[in-house]
């Protein structure tokens, strides 16, 4: 999809998971973009959804309007924007800045983001078998739309810890650095990845 495209009006959260996991299912290499420089490059990139990891709160909407403009869905980690605070009071932010997806590590924020009727994407930090316990609790918790697992390269060695108790798309994010990586974490079990590697976004 190109720049010109109408404008995407935000989604119920089960309709936007749907479309989010639809995009990331025909092209499973999201977009994650800390900087203006990798966002450009973004949106004439083949992926359907750009991840926004960075970014200033009060200027979040101008771009967002521009994913939107280039026909992309956003999904904007809330506990990375400078300026907001990872509670109602930032997520009621960025659904009016009309972000598609809201990712957070807070099962509070994630429960939230759901009452707002927003996709809802947990992050589960995986350092070592008790922290995935603890991050899958967190998700039985948070009830998200998506689960994320960082880092992502090495669900291959954990699957058998996350996928079994697990409900909704998987995405595996961090130090996927070739599409050797891609495939192997995609035959794990995820539905896609999210990476910062441009070159990635082009297979």
């Amino acid at each position: 999809m190109r720049r010109g495209t109408s404008e995407i009006k935000p989604q119920s959260s089960v309709a936007g998971q749907n479309e989010i996991a639809r995009r990331l299912s025909d092209f499973p290499c999201g977009a994650a973009v800390k900087s203006e420089a990798q966002l450009e490059v973004a949106l004439d990139a083949p992926p359907g959804v750009v991840f926004v990891l960075r970014g200033d709160g009060l200027e979040i909407g101008p771009m967002l309007r521009r994913i939107h403009s280039a026909g992309k869905l956003a999904a904007v980690h809330l506990d990375l924007v400078d300026g907001l605070s990872s509670d109602i009071s930032g997520v009621r932010w960025l659904v009016r800045s009309g972000a598609d997806a809201i990712i957070s590590s807070h099962s509070q924020t994630v429960r939230a983001v759901k009452a707002e009727g927003v996709t809802a994407i947990q992050r589960v930090l995986c350092l070592s078998e008790l922290s995935v316990e603890h991050g899958m609790t967190a998700v039985s918790r948070g009830q998200p739309d998506i689960v994320e697992l960082l880092p992502g390269v090495i669900l291959p060695q954990v699957a058998d810890l996350v996928l079994p108790g697990l409900v909704v798309p998987l995405l595996a994010g961090g130090f996927i650095r070739s599409a050797k990586d891609v495939e192997a974490v995609l035959e794990a079990g995820a539905l896609a990845v999210t990476t910062t590697d441009a070159a990635l976004w082009n297979l």
